[in-house]
């Protein structure tokens, strides 16, 4: 007797394949269904009919496994990256270095171009950065003087350089406050003037101040600096003693201290230290560039880079691996600016683009897995739900997109036909049942236990079983696809054996000659091997039964 899995496994795979004609087959279905109904109609009122059907019980073993609620569909593989090159300028192809269907390593050359636009652009950038080169030569490159000095006499603040920070990339090494005065911003009430004396409360210290600007909602007070550190809490208080606001001080006149390049090596001053113009405030390590030398090395990176642009213009490269899957052009070919010259498809992975019934749509979600199957190749292989477009279509029924990404797939190409299952939801590891096997009493489900002595597959008939001598164990229903369900109970394990109800119905027609067809129900009515496309059960060992795909929940009689 072929094996449950091994017959479930044929069928699953003969269903996939046939999910692609079952579209067309059902628009022929349409138009052929008056003809059929008329000619059904016409062979019953030929014909005598009879029939029998008998009940009988078929031991069976509980096994363990998951069932699956899943959302079908089809369509065309797509490239997960592509990559379609264009020129910027009108030019003349000079040299091919792949055909189509080669595959190319990141970085490859596949084509080289010439144009005297960009040609042209790339003389002037080459003439301007031997200029730049020249005067490199001839400038200082190093600072002979290496102290960095106060603009002006004041009091530091902020110090923002420590030994060893190198300072090409800082918008200033600390202040020199030069008017003696801090100021604090705090939001703007109705009844703040502009000039208004106020209070200004730092810690155990009262300063006077007055409220300089009022703008965008925000005052600014400025009072005397008594060496308080830059970021110090103030609080301002109106003549009655009343608070109007909490702030961070900062310096109120001041000039910066910068340097262009270099590493700190010393430090000559102190936060709140008050120093005059000229002043050393810090001392530079020795190969600190000077600030000309800088400014012509930035310009000599620039240029570069505008010169690569430029050469990459007519250069093409695969930035990643990938396969030459359309040439548009050939060597000698002159082409305009904006024309596309070839199409390079990614290796990594495809695409793969289903429409979502809007009934089904409120299941789908970001990282579902999904089996995929190609018409092209054997095997299934594994995706990813990584996009959902909300964007509904549709004229009569709305539907929506749902992407599913996958890992490179060998011998696969873009425009392959493929089918996809997302996998909605799962029962997760469960006691899994035929449907027929659970009998219910009311709202109470139970099934039929065997007894030690029993083997599985032993089929016997109604009259040859006595149903009342039986052990009913109550269970508890879970998820089901149709033709499995899901059931707990305690004592109830896996590998344990059950009567299964099925029903066999025979049906007899003749006319000239005799037709004998045969249906097997179980017990709940349902005809074996039949289901829906919306879900599937993955097959646990052990199990007798047919083949079957089904889906959605079940949870007994009132579910």
């Amino acid at each position: 007797m072929e094996s449950f899995e091994t017959s479930f496994t044929a069928a699953k795979q003969k269903k996939k394949k046939q999910k692609r004609t079952r579209n067309i087959i059902l628009i022929c279905a349409g138009v052929l269904l008056a003809a059929v109904g008329t000619f059904v109609v016409i062979n019953i009122a030929k014909t005598d009919g009879g029939g029998t059907s008998t009940l009988s019980y078929r031991v069976s073993s509980v096994s363990s496994g998951e069932i699956s609620s899943t959302i079908s569909g089809s369509g065309t593989l797509s490239a997960l990256e592509s990559q379609s090159v264009t020129t910027t300028a009108q030019s003349t192809v000079t040299a091919i270095n792949f055909a189509p269907g080669d595959e190319i390593k990141a970085g490859d050359v596949v084509l080289t171009m010439s144009s005297a636009d960009i040609e042209s652009q790339l003389s002037d950038l080459q003439d301007e950065l031997s200029d730049t080169r020249s005067s490199l030569a001839s400038a200082t490159q190093l600072l002979t003087n290496l102290k960095v000095t106060a603009g002006k006499s004041g009091i530091v603040k902020d110090i923002r350089a420590e030994v060893g920070s190198i300072v090409d990339d800082m918008d200033y090494l600390c202040f020199i406050a030069t008017d003696g005065k801090m100021q604090v911003s705090i939001p703007a009430t109705d009844g703040m003037n502009q000039y208004d004396a106020v209070t200004v409360v730092v810690g155990d210290d009262e300063q006077s101040g007055y409220i300089t600007k009022i703008e965008d909602g925000t005052a600014t007070v400025v009072f005397t600096d008594h060496y308080y550190p830059v970021g110090t809490s103030a609080t301002v208080l109106d003549e009655s003693g009343s608070t109007l606001g909490t702030g961070s001080m900062t310096v109120n006149e001041y000039v910066e201290v910068t340097a262009a390049s270099g590493r700190i090596a010393s430090i000559s001053v102190t936060d709140n230290k008050r120093v005059s113009k000229g002043a050393t405030v810090f001392t530079l390590a020795k190969g600190a560039p000077t600030s000309t030398y800088t400014a012509l090395k930035e310009t000599e990176a620039d240029l570069l880079e505008q010169i690569a642009d430029l050469q990459d213009e007519l250069t093409v490269k695969a930035e990643n691996d990938c396969t030459l899957t359309a040439l548009s052009v050939a060597v000698g070919d002159t082409i305009a600016s904006g024309t596309s010259v070839c199409t390079l498809t990614g290796t990594d992975g495809f695409t793969l683009s289903l429409s979502i019934d809007e009934l089904d749509i409120a299941s789908v979600a970001l990282g579902q897995s999904a089996t995929i199957t190609l018409d092209a190749l054997d095997g299934e292989f594994t995706g990813t739900v990584t996009n959902i477009s909300y964007s509904g279509s549709g004229s009569y029924v709305t539907s929506y997109t749902a992407t599913i990404t996958t890992e490179p797939i060998e011998g696969a190409y873009p425009g392959m036909s493929a089918s996809a299952e997302i996998t909605t939801e799962t029962s997760g590891e469960a006691l899994i049942v035929s449907v027929s096997a659970v009998q219910y009493e009311g709202d109470t489900a139970y099934v039929y236990l065997a007894g030690d002595d029993a083997q599985a597959g032993t089929s016997l008939t109604e009259d040859a079983i006595d149903l009342d001598s039986l052990t009913k164990l109550t269970v508890t229903t879970g998820m089901s696809d149709g033709s499995y369900i899901t059931v707990t109970a305690d004592g109830l394990a896996a590998g344990d054996l059950i009567w299964v109800p099925e029903r066999t119905t025979t049906a007899t027609y003749s006319e000239d000659d005799s037709t004998t067809t045969t249906f097997s129900f179980g017990q709940s009515g349902m005809m074996g091997g039949s289901g829906s496309d919306t879900g599937s059960f993955q097959p646990p060992s052990g199990m007798n039964g047919g083949n079957f795909s089904g889906g959605g929940n079940f949870s007994g009689p009132n579910g």
